[in-house]
């Protein structure tokens, strides 16, 4: 089974295994360690067959009734979800991760290159009496954040998870144990989601040990192509409107004419609450989510998007409180992200203020000499970079034309780094920014940046802001690379390769002294 807070778990490599038998714990018996716990685990669960089959459904209390299909053979493993009009899935083929999204992309999730600093992690095994009589074992950081699992000191299964964030925690709690072809396991969880507001109850309805086809585990291919070009024509200069922070793409939706922002940071695609409802659109799965404050959410499916001359149909979108005006003529009611950016190469041109894409397969990359080319990961749906300010480095930052500011310092980064954020000021004028997000204002102090290296160029002298609002922007991310220093360039988005080139435009030629 792997609902919401079984992946997470897996995905720490905190073993899925429940079950039987020793005697209970006496009062004065020492606490074993966990190694002896994880192997009793094992031990009490039996073997794990190398290849088996296995039906969840999940039923969640918005409504929402998800099938997972699971397939492993060996390390080959593909778990598949079907949410009424989603599908989704991920999986692992060879050695590689990859998973693919609500509009059938296929996504390779690329690891760390892992020589960034690590959040120190304290493990802890305690004797406890509730829900269970047994162990707790907690990994957690100095904010009291990770995970507990509650172990039955009688017949050695977890009972319990919590995955405890700032923004909720996420407790799954364990039954129906039994023994099935040869394994013992919970054949029924249940969920209370304190960051999502939802509680799940998930039933195993089928479990096979049998023969599981290469095929059955491969990473599939892409079910469509989302974005189509016009016949014939193979490069589209977008509508697209410059402002002070943001891009702003005309989108037309049933002949409405809507501002959304082109927004490398976002996941996927959004529109507005308001607006997807004036639109009639269908709304699924609502539920409670935080980016830089609380909001409501839900999926939903656009029937047709037409951007300039290009065409997207059926998009799987999320809908998101956007809506406010940001100029005379602009009224932000939409965010173009991965989904749409991912098929495509994009040239972003802010001193001429153009942009331009083609198919991903026809980019070509630029030959300036001067161009810088920035390794990414977009694995999370977001382009993230290596980067070292003020000495410190960092592999999760995030290239991002839709951030105001020049860079944006998330709390991830600040308690691994606080050597780092040193040399507090105000900005380059003498006034704070107001910075607004998703879900709220965001809260920030600005730092004064005396050193700031991407690729291989080290860039000097300028303000940051460090993101302060307790939960806000509280994902495992180092921060935001966004417009204030984007804009010195012409960026050349190479999705297809992992890439983007940075060329400096006349204003980064002037500020990194290139004659």
């Amino acid at each position: 089974m792997t609902n919401e807070s079984g992946r997470l778990m897996a995905a720490l490599g905190i073993p899925v295994l429940l079950l039987l038998g020793t005697p209970a714990l006496a009062a004065d018996e020492s606490i074993p360690d966990i190694a002896t716990i994880r192997e009793n685990i094992r031990a009490a669960a039996g073997p794990v067959p190398a290849v088996y089959r296995e039906i969840d459904q999940m039923l969640t209390s918005n409504g929402t009734v998800t099938i997972e299909h699971d397939y492993v053979n060996g390390a080959d493993r593909r778990y598949t979800f079907d949410t009424g009009r989603f599908h989704t899935e991920r999986g692992v083929d060879g050695r590689e991760a990859w998973h693919m999204n609500d509009n059938g992309q296929v996504i390779i999730d690329q690891p760390d290159p892992g020589l960034a600093t690590r959040e120190q992690m304290t493990t802890s095994v305690t004797a406890v009496r509730v829900p269970v009589e047994g162990y707790a074992i907690a990994t957690l950081n100095a904010q009291g954040h990770g995970t507990k699992e509650y172990v039955d000191a009688a017949k050695w299964r977890v009972v319990r998870r919590e995955q405890i964030t700032v923004n909720g925690t996420i407790v799954t709690t364990y039954d129906d144990v039994r023994l099935d072809h040869g394994r013992t396991f919970a054949h029924s969880a249940h969920t209370d989601n304190g960051y999502a507001h939802t509680t799940t109850d998930l039933s195993v309805t089928d479990y096979e040990p049998d023969d599981v086809a290469a095929t059955d585990v491969a990473m599939p291919k892409p079910r469509r192509a989302l974005v189509e070009f016009p016949a014939g024509v193979s490069s589209v200069e977008l509508p697209a409107n410059f402002g002070r922070n943001h891009i702003y793409v005309r989108v037309t939706v049933d002949g409405r004419g809507l501002d959304f922002v082109l927004d490398s940071g976002a996941s996927g695609i959004t529109i507005d609450t308001t607006v997807a409802r004036e639109l009639g659109l269908p709304e699924f799965q609502k539920r409670s989510a935080v980016t830089a404050g609380r909001y409501t959410t839900a999926r939903t499916i656009v029937p047709e998007m037409h951007v300039g001359s290009l065409v997207m149909r059926d998009v799987a979108v999320q809908e998101v409180p956007q809506g406010w005006k940001t100029g005379e003529d602009v009224k932000e009611v939409g965010l173009l992200g991965f989904d749409f950016l991912a098929e495509l190469g994009v040239t972003i041109d802010y001193e001429h203020q153009r942009v331009t894409v083609v198919p991903g397969a026809n980019y070509v990359a630029p030959d300036d000499p001067h161009a810088i080319p920035l390794d990414v990961r977009l694995g999370a749906g977001q382009p993230r970079t290596t980067l070292t300010l003020n000495g410190a480095l960092g592999e999760r930052w995030i290239v991002d034309t839709g951030g105001a500011t020049t860079v944006i310092v998330f709390d991830y980064f600040a308690r691994r780094h606080p050597e780092a954020l040193h040399g507090e000021g105000g900005t380059d004028d003498g006034r704070r920014l107001h910075l607004y997000g998703i879900g709220g204002d965001i809260e920030a102090e600005p730092l004064q940046i005396a050193s700031f290296k991407l690729a291989n160029v080290n860039f000097t002298g300028f303000t940051a802001y460090r993101v302060t609002g307790r939960g806000t922007y509280a994902q495992n991310d180092d921060g935001i690379v966004g417009v204030d220093f984007l804009r010195l360039f012409t960026l050349g988005f190479d999705y297809a390769h992992s890439r983007i080139y940075l060329v400096p435009n006349s204003s980064g030629r002037a500020a990194m002294g290139i004659e």
